[in-house]
């Protein structure tokens, strides 16, 4: 497997013997993040245009990580669908779902499989409809999603651009503003409803897994996401004032809705810490021509504390950050406000963004990060190995990086599957800014100070 790795030299850099091959992904598919995306649309079902295993494999990783029951259809491809074609099992199994779910929407999502055997899911999709002109069909958007390119964080990107492209209708101003998250944790999302609630500022969430993918125990049982972003406000996104993509690597939809619907789009940066969530405090402000609320200043003076006080614990300490881009961007900026340096970035997607931004956040901080766009986790235990890192920060792939060389690691981004409450995990706001500072200074406090808080020196 080829590695296209693009990363950005320093002096501090190690060289490595590795020049070919992707030996452990910090990446997922791109199916992955479409279905995330689709489970954030209330009644929505999504569809795997692939084999059996492929919707397995999406069940098993998403279940583990938000300990929540996922519900992920399949064509259940096999070795005769491959050599004939999958519009068969396509038209099957879209009849299956629409008559035994009743879906308010399907989603479906091509694979390697079909990618490479030229299947037209759009064609088979409108023939499907043809097949049923007198009947009430729910909304269908295919959605391409090779596996074998790009990377869980495009396979979002693109499941939302394709929802926006096939629901969007434009009619009167909503005077609302559209919020397409990113593959970001269900606490998360709701942080960021509950600040625009606090600005009285009206939103569509494109897509909304705050309660679907963290759901309270009940006594129903359900198929199908009950809560999430609902059809019809996806189409009233055509009519708001304005796309906040929070994910720069998720604004294919905001340039849709721009181009096409007159929307204007900004994208990112991920409101982590204090920096990032002032501008996107900022920018509401000015939208709702309103001040900042009491309330929300209180809190950015808490988190403003909450680093004073930690400082002396936390200052010059060297952190290693993987996993999606705009996360690694974020928690960068936020480790270099507690006055740590983020020594080596690594993300497994090829972005010139995420190495544009890592130039900007170190030339502003003058620190000097090896980074790693499109590499994998041997590329990042290398760096590590030679830099001496303090604190590893990611997801729970890195736990044996950690293990092997006796580093703590804080578990975030997806997936964290061996510790429970990924699902609550919250990095996005001056709140949750607070929770991070006192957990990461709890870290540096339990591994590098004795019990009387005098930092343990090595001789």
């Amino acid at each position: 497997m080829q590695n296209n790795t693009m990363s950005l030299k320093t002096e501090n850099q190690c060289v490595t013997d590795k020049k070919f091959a992707v030996i452990n992904p910090c990446k997922m598919c791109q199916p992955m993040g479409a279905v995330q995306a689709l489970l954030g649309v209330k009644g929505a079902m999504p569809l795997i245009h692939g084999s059996q295993g492929c919707s397995t494999y999406m069940r098993f990783q998403l279940c583990r990580h938000f300990r929540e029951p996922i519900n992920v259809s399949s064509t259940s491809m096999s070795e005769g669908t491959v050599v004939y074609g999958g519009e068969g099992n396509l038209l099957k199994a879209l009849n299956t779902i629409w008559k035994e779910y009743n879906p308010e929407l399907i989603g479906v999502t091509s694979s390697c499989l079909t990618e490479t055997i030229g299947d037209d899911m759009s064609l088979i999709i409108k023939k499907f409809k043809n097949s049923h002109p007198d009947e009430d069909l729910p909304p269908i958007v295919p959605i391409s999603t090779p596996s074998y390119s790009g990377s869980h964080v495009d396979g979002y990107d693109k499941a939302v651009k394709s929802l926006v492209e096939n629901l969007a209708h434009p009619e009167e101003n909503n005077h609302k503003i559209n919020v397409i998250p990113g593959m970001i944790s269900p606490a998360d999302i709701m942080a960021i409803k509950d600040i625009l609630k606090e600005l009285d500022m009206e939103s569509i969430f494109i897509t909304d897994t705050s309660e679907s993918l963290n759901s309270p125990l009940t006594d129903d049982v359900s198929f199908l996401p009950g809560e999430g972003t609902k059809v019809d406000e996806i189409r009233e996104s055509a009519n708001s004032i304005a796309t906040i993509s929070l994910s720069k690597h998720a604004d294919s939809a905001g340039a849709f809705l721009q181009k096409k619907c007159g929307v204007k789009s900004i994208s990112g940066p991920l409101p982590v810490g204090v920096r990032n969530t002032d501008q996107f405090i900022d920018y509401i402000t000015k939208r709702r021509s309103i001040e900042v609320p009491e309330s929300i200043q209180r809190d950015r003076g808490k988190i403003i504390d909450a680093i004073v006080d930690a400082h002396p614990y936390n200052y010059s300490r060297k952190v290693a950050l993987y996993g999606d881009p705009d996360v690694v961007t974020g928690l960068s900026r936020f480790v270099c406000e507690l006055g740590m340096i983020p020594s080596v970035v690594c993300t497994g997607v090829q972005s010139s963004r995420f190495v544009e931004d890592m130039e900007k956040i170190a030339k502003e901080n003058n620190v000097s990060p090896v980074v790693l766009a499109g590499c994998d986790l041997y590329d990042l235990h290398q760096q590590v190995k030679c830099q001496d890192i303090e604190l590893l920060i990611g997801n729970s792939y890195g736990a044996r990086i950690a293990e092997a060389e006796n580093i703590p690691i804080l578990r975030m981004g997806f997936p964290v599957y061996d510790r429970l409450g990924a699902q609550r995990i919250s990095i996005l706001g001056y709140k949750a800014g607070i929770q991070m500072v006192d957990t990461i200074t709890n870290i540096m406090l339990e591994n590098y100070y004795d019990e009387s808080g005098h930092e343990i020196m090595e001789f």
